[in-house]
């Protein structure tokens, strides 16, 4: 555990560092420095979430039971990874590293097969695919026995969640809009609500070690299972369809202001050929 927050912190410093000489190098330019107004506050607001809801004392705290493990997950995939989304650090990032290794970092993007990784089709699919795949018995307790299984279970939350999000929020032209976002986030309801349902209604325990956790804290393993398949269900699929819904709303604004645009009166202007009348009053 020691030597893993010791890399955590070696390398958060190291990104930290680079992160900021590149957003100074950024906001030299006009449009840099608009962009970059407010996304590192979001930036940094995600990394103390991040880091509040995962390292002691509270990240010990909420994985002692299923139901507050499962508050830990849910934030790391519907606040976190937004936020990160939204902070669009890539660009500083990479102009804050040292020239060497960012020339080395663009060529290697450009050879990668990219292109089918970025797709919508693959964000979603990532993310569900490891979501539930995290949440089987075996993984699930072999990343509570093991510390740095649990490192990966929270990078692989974040990372898919951060690429899910990432089309959403992305500021480029990559970014889904219209019915096709609101396809895109509806279609991560039935899997949530699906695994949510998988830990709630069976009369067994699923996890032993958590359940361990749980009659170690006093608690009834098999109500702390229903529970956190309760908070597994509920928030993740009201906070989808909230979303879903401010897609709808914000995509039928668009529509209506075009229709708008497009139903103003046409005011001629003078024919060619033909003299201008001037009216005076």
């Amino acid at each position: 555990m020691t030597a893993l927050l010791s890399v955590s912190i070696a390398l958060s410093v190291v990104f930290g560092w680079w992160y900021v000489r590149g957003l100074i190098r950024v906001r030299r330019h006009p449009q840099g420095r608009r962009a970059q107004r407010w996304r590192p506050w979001l930036l940094l607001l995600a990394v103390v979430i991040t880091v509040v809801v995962t390292a002691p004392p509270l990240g010990e705290l909420l994985e002692r039971r299923l139901s507050t493990h499962m508050v830990q997950h849910i934030v790391l995939i519907m606040v976190s990874a937004p936020l990160l989304a939204l902070a669009a650090p890539g660009r500083p990032l990479l102009a804050g590293m040292p020239r060497t290794l960012r020339a080395g970092v663009v060529r290697t993007t450009r050879r990668l097969p990219l292109g089918g990784l970025l797709t919508p089709h693959f964000a979603w699919a990532a993310h569900i695919a490891l979501l539930w795949a995290w949440h089987m018995p075996a993984a699930y307790d072999a990343a509570l026995r093991n510390d740095s299984v649990h490192y990966l279970e929270h990078a692989c939350f974040l990372g898919t969640a951060w690429l899910f999000w990432w089309h959403l929020a992305t500021v480029t032209r990559h970014r889904l809009r219209g019915p096709v976002a609101l396809l895109y986030v509806i279609a991560a309801v039935p899997p949530g609500a699906a695994l949510g349902a998988l830990l709630t209604f069976p009369d067994h325990v699923l996890y032993p070690v958590q359940a361990a956790h749980a009659l170690a804290s006093g608690v009834n393993p098999l109500a702390d299972q229903r529970i956190g398949g309760i908070v597994m269900w509920v928030p993740l699929d009201l906070a989808y369809m909230a979303l879903a819904v401010w897609l709808f709303l914000r995509w039928f604004g668009q529509l209506d202001r075009e229709e708008r645009k497009e139903a103003l009166p046409v005011i001629p202007g003078p024919v060619p050929g033909e003299p201008s009348v001037t009216r005076w009053r």
